[in-house]
């Protein structure tokens, strides 16, 4: 097997990952408009960085945390796929909790309910 196959092959839990980077990404373009909206970062990390940094260093800290939890989900995979999985499926589930709870303060604020 050449460099090139081994470029090609896809890894372990490809499709379980790419909804993990979904949900987050759809985390943070809901997070910027509800701070756009007024609305402040519960995460008290999270804010620090905000704060210190602006949205640029928010994006930082919540893609450094996404990468993280993608390096340790295949280092996992290597020993035991099933367990990965898991650990996908559960960050997908947390993720996507605070997606539809952010999506459901931004069409509230859209809608003027915070007026």
């Amino acid at each position: 097997m050449g460099a090139s196959d081994e470029l090609r092959r896809e890894l372990p839990l490809q499709t379980e990952t790419c909804f993990f980077l979904l949900v987050s990404v759809l985390d943070i373009v809901l997070t910027n408009l509800l701070l756009r909206q007024g609305a402040i970062e519960a995460n008290p990390i999270a804010a620090y960085f905000f704060y210190r940094w602006d949205f640029s260093g928010l994006v930082v800290f919540k893609m450094t945390v996404v990468a993280g939890v993608c390096v340790v989900a295949q280092w996992v995979a290597r020993h035991n796929e099933a367990t990965a999985r898991r650990l996908l499926y559960v960050g997908i589930a947390i993720v996507g909790a605070v997606v539809v709870y952010s999506a459901g303060l931004y069409w509230r604020g859209s809608q003027g309910w915070w007026d």
